[in-house]
């Protein structure tokens, strides 16, 4: 054979691999760019996903805000309301014995009746008897 035609061969040869290596990296190419492509779409609706999920973090955090401030406002409600309630009934506490004491006497008990029953100081039942006590109108 004529070294032209062997050269020839060899020539087609490395041009043929090189066409098949070719078709090949356009293959490779081709499926690198959908890979590519698919990545970019799947990055978007990843960020779509946390973006929603920032909002929806920030929504629950400016609604626990709030709630914390109405129920701070509820507590101290909730605390002047107790501290009056614990006023009145100590003020009620201090005032039964001499509410009964009134009562007895409008009801025509003497002195000694209070002093032995209510365990008043002879002062005390004699001033209520004072106060309270029925008066003759003659």
């Amino acid at each position: 054979m004529p070294e032209q035609t062997i050269a020839a061969m060899v020539l087609a040869g490395i041009a043929l691999a090189a066409l098949l290596l070719a078709g090949v990296a356009i293959v490779v190419a081709r499926r690198a760019l959908r890979a590519g492509a698919e990545l970019s779409r799947r990055l978007a609706e990843l960020e779509q996903q946390h973006l929603f999920q920032q909002q929806s973090i920030s929504g629950l955090t400016a609604g626990a805000v709030g709630m914390d401030r109405r129920l701070r406002r509820a507590e101290a409600a909730e605390k002047i309301i107790s501290d009056r309630q614990e006023s009145i009934e100590n003020q009620q506490a201090a005032e039964q014995p001499y509410g009964h004491a009134i009562r007895l006497v409008q009801q025509g008990a003497g002195a000694r009746r209070l002093m032995e029953e209510l365990g008043l100081s002879e002062s005390e039942a004699g001033l209520l008897v004072r106060m309270h006590g029925l008066r003759d109108s003659a």
